[in-house]
């Protein structure tokens, strides 16, 4: 009996410790089932606060966040959509992107360039409708999705709305169009107002200089000069205005060559020695030894700076002396024009180089002009390459001085800046025709070429011209251009089309067009030179002599 006792009470302790070990497994399996529950709320919240950032930032994107499927369904959108094209993400979803492109060939071609980019794009412009019916320019970044085994199965990318950038664009290149339009209308009324200026000019000069020539008593000759005077002051505006606008219309260009400075500077100084003299003014040049013989420059620009600058000094120095300086000054050209002249005042000489600027003084008020010398001046020389200023004090003169970068050069081989000699009776009896609509002209070329015993034919206008050109051997014709019916250039085409191998009459433009890619017009079109009315004599018998001259062909 106490042995059955002792085993039922061993039985009922193992029973015991068996639950109690039970208990203990069950409640540490509640434990960690507790506490996987919490491993899984907390992932679930950081997964929830995970997706609420995400959401944040795809809903605060100033770009638009997408993704397609192969097949060019949207599949996902961010909620931004609504400020790109209008839409909630649900009216999205499901659409096929083509169809809300305004023209579905660019989703093809953003396709085809995504595939030629290597499946990544940047920057992808197109047109896409809005809900509300309107365009919207939008800028795609996009590339390829992939699956495991790296096939295609999407595509992922952003949009963003560049509508405002494309219309700034838009106006932008509509404004510059039209200052292109004004610019080309400026131009071409520039041009034509010169040449309507120029060809009554050329009778009024023409005629005065040959009414210098005749007898007159002394009140008649200082009317004419007055005329002459006046005419060239005229012409020295038109010139002006019309530098100003090919320089600021970029359509200036330079033509450098070998010049010597001495004689260049020489050149300019003796143009202006008669006017310094009567005004009682001593005009001087000092060119320093150290100047090289040849440099490489733009003479004709450079003597148009030097114009500018020994006029204005002339016109403000009312007595003393006016002084043309060149030397080398750190390896380049100084050229200054010193006078001892009314002076400028400091708070003025930063406005000399403005555009359309005069000094508002009294002691410039009796001073014409159109303010564009010293403009000119400046854009020249920094088209060169230069620098150009003033030093200045009012009562003690000016010193304008100019600083250009030198290019030395070899003597040039065969001197072309001298013009072959004139011989009186040199093209006596040789025969000339003069083609001009304007009968005033054709009666002052005559009269200028008459004194020389050379036979003058006129031509009234293109057709004429041409009869006339069959009748006669011509050696050298004088075309005017724009013509009734028909121009200067085609008569020149014609003649060139018809003459026979080896023959090559001189034809010579004699116009009132001055600007460059005019005159390069008529060289194209078979000229072989250019004259701008108003022409004087000395122009005429220097290209007689360039054309006719035996040896010259």
């Amino acid at each position: 009996m106490a042995i059955i006792s002792a085993l039922l009470f061993l039985l009922l302790c193992a029973l015991a410790w068996k639950l109690y070990s039970s208990q203990q497994a069950c409640k540490k399996l509640k434990q960690q089932l507790i506490e996987e529950q919490n491993d899984k709320n907390r992932l679930l919240q950081e997964c929830q606060a995970a997706q609420r950032e995400l959401k944040g930032i795809l809903d605060n994107l100033q770009d638009t966040y997408y993704r397609t499927d192969i097949d060019g369904y949207v599949r996902f959108v961010s909620s931004s959509v609504i400020h790109l094209l209008g839409y909630t993400p649900e009216e999205i979803i499901g659409q096929k992107l083509a169809d809300l492109y305004v023209h579905a060939e660019d989703r093809e071609k953003f396709l085809h360039n995504l595939q030629a980019s290597g499946g990544h794009i940047e920057q992808y412009e197109a047109t896409m409708r809005h809900k509300d019916g309107s365009d919207v320019w939008v800028s795609t970044n996009a590339h390829f999705l992939l699956d495991e085994d790296k096939k295609i199965i999407g595509v992922e990318g952003t949009g963003r709305n560049i509508t405002a950038h494309k219309l700034a664009e838009k106006a932008l290149i509509q404004a510059r169009d039209q200052a292109e339009q004004a610019s080309n209308a400026k131009s071409l009324f520039l041009a034509n107002m010169s040449h309507e200026i120029r060809t009554p000019l050329n009778g009024i000069t023409g005629f005065a200089n040959l009414l210098a020539k005749t007898p007159l008593n002394i009140e008649q000759s200082d009317y004419v000069e007055t005329i002459q005077t006046s005419v060239k002051d005229l012409l020295n505006i038109i010139n002006d205005i019309l530098d100003f606008s090919r320089i600021e219309s970029g359509k200036m260009e330079l033509h450098e060559d070998a010049v010597n400075i001495n004689s260049c500077i020489a050149a300019v100084s003796r143009l202006f020695s008669a006017m310094a003299e009567e005004k009682q003014l001593n005009l001087k040049v000092n060119i320093s030894r150290d100047i090289p013989t040849y440099l490489k420059l733009d003479s004709l620009r450079l003597k148009q700076i030097l114009s500018n600058l020994i006029s204005n000094a002339i016109k403000f120095t009312p007595q003393g002396s006016i002084l043309v300086k060149a030397s080398m000054d750190q390896g380049r050209l100084l050229i200054e024009v010193i006078d001892s002249g009314v002076g400028v005042a400091q708070h003025q000489q930063p406005h000399l180089f403005n555009a359309f600027t005069q000094i508002d003084d009294e002691l410039y008020k009796d001073h014409a002009g159109a303010g564009l010398g010293l403009a000119i001046s400046k854009k020249l020389t920094e088209m060169m390459g230069g620098k150009i200023g003033v030093k200045s004090e009012p009562g003690h003169g000016s010193n304008f001085w100019l600083s250009l970068p030198v290019h030395i050069v070899n003597t040039p081989e065969g001197d072309t800046l001298s013009m072959p000699a004139i011989t009186d009776n040199q093209f006596s009896h040789a025969r000339i025709l003069v083609v001009d609509d304007n009968a005033i002209n054709r009666k002052l070329i005559s009269a200028l070429l008459s004194q020389d015993n050379i036979q003058i034919d006129e031509a009234e206008d293109g057709f004429q011209a041409l009869e006339l050109h069959k009748q006669h051997d011509y050696r050298l014709i004088f075309m005017d251009i724009r013509m009734p019916d028909m121009s200067g250039i085609e008569v020149t085409e014609e003649i060139r089309r018809n003459e026979e191998k080896g023959q090559h009459i001189p034809i010579i433009a004699l116009t009132a067009h001055a600007l460059e890619h005019e005159r390069k017009a008529f060289l194209e079109a078979g000229m072989d030179d250019c004259v701008t009315k108003p022409v004087s004599e000395n122009e005429l018998l220097n290209i007689l002599s360039r054309y006719l001259s035996q040896g010259v062909p």
